[in-house]
């Protein structure tokens, strides 16, 4: 009976392998095997790409804002460092700000928001301007002016060795305010102009800080800011009020008692603010000379029948004798444009200088902007 094909194949494999041969080729410790399967897990592993942590990818993702796939590609250039990686996304990100904000650069910026940072002896004021009151209204928009306003802030108290009984003001032009250094999280430093182009390439829109104003006031002067549309709970806390308007008063309290109320002085300095806001004045006045009294116009008599010819010549003299008179010169400024002689916005049965009296304070300084005024007419 003859043996089957696979019982032959079988026997015939078996008496080729020898226990040499098999120490040399198949053995699991043999050399041979062993280059073979190193040799299979280097081509594996240069074949597939380095695997990203998923927990490093979140923390960047969070701490950036970049989407999931700038993120993934930063961290497999960097082999899942995540500083690494994370300074390479803001570098891109800052490459590609730059590019766009030079291409937006000659568009015209109408629209944007005033915003404030006070405390007692410091405050700055800005402006910063953009395209449309659509990104006004934008977060990142509004999160770029509160980064900013901080940053002149921290600069204006740095600065501030004030110890006299006045105010110094410091205005602020377009390139001053894009060279003032932003501190990170980490420390880290950069300017100003560098944190909006990053926000002009991911808004798209040209953005431009227009003018500041830092104040630093000394140990007897306060200040206050209120912005409108207001903003009560930065007020409370101390944090960035930004809206259309804004105005930083800067007043004396002239008797200890009230001055220890700090609520009721910092009401005081809030209501003058709203005032300034509201009414728009042009000067403080003094409070020394009380407003001046208007004498009522004379009305034009009127003719009752047409004059005659004689009537018509003594009314020619009389209008030749009247232009040869000098003329009365009008107030640089209106009466109603002097803070002091203001009925008080909030109580108009008052005056701003009955309200001063009353609360035994002085105003030393005020400041208003408008989002969009013309700088230059004023």
């Amino acid at each position: 009976m003859s043996r089957s094909p696979m019982l032959l194949s079988s026997s015939i494999i078996s008496s080729i392998i020898t226990p040499q041969s098999r120490l040399l080729f198949g053995g699991r410790g043999s050399k041979c095997c062993r280059q073979f399967h190193g040799t299979s897990r280097m081509a594996a592993s240069a074949a597939s790409p380095l695997s990203v942590e998923k927990s490093g990818l979140a923390k960047l993702r969070k701490s950036t804002g970049y989407s999931f796939s700038k993120c993934k590609e930063a961290l497999e250039k960097h082999n899942n460092d995540l500083k690494a990686a994370e300074k390479w996304l803001r570098a891109e990100a800052q490459t590609h700000g730059w590019e766009k904000a030079s291409k937006l650069q000659g568009r015209a910026t109408a629209q944007g928001l005033i915003s404030i940072l006070a405390s007692p002896q410091n405050a700055v004021m800005l402006e910063m301007n953009c395209e449309t009151d659509f990104v006004a209204r934008n977060k990142k928009f509004q999160a770029l002016v509160q980064k900013v306003t901080q940053a002149c802030f921290v600069v204006s108290q740095e600065a501030n060795n004030n110890s006299s009984s006045n105010i110094f003001k410091h205005p602020l032009n377009h390139d001053e305010l894009c060279n003032i250094p932003i501190r990170g999280e980490r420390q880290e430093q950069h300017l100003i102009k560098d944190e909006i182009a990053l926000t002009i390439g991911d808004i798209g829109e040209n953005i431009r800080p227009r003018r500041g104003l830092s104040l630093q006031a000394g140990e007897s002067i306060v200040l206050s800011g209120y912005t409108h549309p207001a903003s009560p709970e930065a007020e409370k806390q101390r944090l960035v009020q930004f809206g259309k308007f804004g105005a930083v008063v800067a007043y004396k309290v002239l008797k200890p008692d009230v001055a220890k109320n700090s609520a009721r002085v910092a009401e005081i300095g809030r209501q003058l603010c709203q005032h300034v806001v509201g009414m728009n004045p042009l000067e403080i006045g003094s409070m020394d000379e009380p407003p001046p009294k208007r004498k009522p116009v004379e009305e034009p008599q009127k003719l009752t029948s047409p004059p005659s010819p004689a009537e018509d010549q003594d009314v020619v003299d009389e209008l030749d004798v009247l232009s040869s008179m000098p003329t009365r010169s009008e107030p640089e400024v209106d009466d109603e444009r002097i803070l002091l002689n203001q009925e008080f916005l909030l109580d108009p049965g008052f005056t701003v200088r009955e309200f001063l009296i009353q609360n035994s304070v002085e105003i030393v300084e005020f400041v208003r902007f408008e989002c969009g005024e013309n700088v230059e007419s004023q």
